[in-house]
């Protein structure tokens, strides 16, 4: 009698650990969910140090709105060209440094889920800038 009980108490404990292990995954998936959303909804937003111009972008990098004073037009082509790239860099950290926030937040500093989008987000970081201007992914511009 005393094996039937506990082959029955251990059978016991593991459904209790499966359903415990399924109610920890659907927490996560909620707060994945919640933290997507989060993301998709977040903007970077950058403005030139002299104020001529203000870029924002979407927590892609994505170009959402180039807003320019007066003074950038009187900025040389080059020259206003150069700033709203750099500006435009500059609205594309800020965004992917909040993503990488949102989601330690949500998922803790270690996650591996954390990780991941830190080196997407590193990945994306536009390189410095060599004078001839260029958002990180190969593509020149030239004046």
């Amino acid at each position: 009698m005393t094996d039937f009980f506990s082959a029955d108490a251990d059978a016991d404990l593991a459904v209790a650990r499966i359903e415990e292990q399924i109610a920890e995954a659907q927490e996560r998936a909620r707060r994945a969910g919640e933290v997507r959303q989060q993301i998709e909804a977040l903007r970077g937003s950058a403005t030139s140090p002299r104020r001529e111009l203000t870029v924002t972008v979407d927590a892609g990098g994505r170009l959402l709105a180039v807003d320019l004073t007066d003074a950038a037009y009187r900025l040389a082509a080059r020259d206003l060209g150069r700033l709203i790239v750099e500006t435009a860099n500059a609205a594309q950290r800020q965004a992917g440094a909040q993503a990488v926030a949102a989601a330690s937040e949500a998922f803790g500093e270690e996650s591996g889920i954390v990780a991941h989008l830190r080196d997407e987000v590193e990945r994306a970081r536009p390189a410095a800038s060599d004078g001839a201007g260029g958002p990180g992914d190969g593509t020149q511009i030239h004046y």
